[in-house]
């Protein structure tokens, strides 16, 4: 897979595109059910409920706000911080 940028994450994410991805060896989900866009720690089994399912500005605002270990998802993804070979776009 290409590298992903935060701008690409939201592209992605502004078609309806689910987000797996591995950051200091945490599995990390973006993804959306009947309740909406939810963001989880599949490691750790925490999940965030952020936003209804067709709020994509919305979404991409809170993702790009959600921290992990002090870094913001912006920075994770911009500064290539995850695992590149286990991202994957659904």
């Amino acid at each position: 897979m290409k590298t992903v940028k935060f701008n690409d994450l939201a592209n992605y994410l502004g078609h309806g595109r689910e987000i797996e991805f591995v950051y200091n060896s945490k599995q990390y989900s973006i993804t959306n059910n009947k309740d909406g866009w939810q963001f989880c720690c599949d490691t750790d089994m925490v999940s965030e409920l952020l936003c209804p399912f067709r709020e994509f500005d919305t979404l991409v605002e809170k993702v790009a706000q959600t921290v992990i270990e002090g870094k913001t998802l912006t920075e994770i993804f911009d500064q290539l911080l995850y695992d590149e070979n286990r991202l994957e776009i659904l």
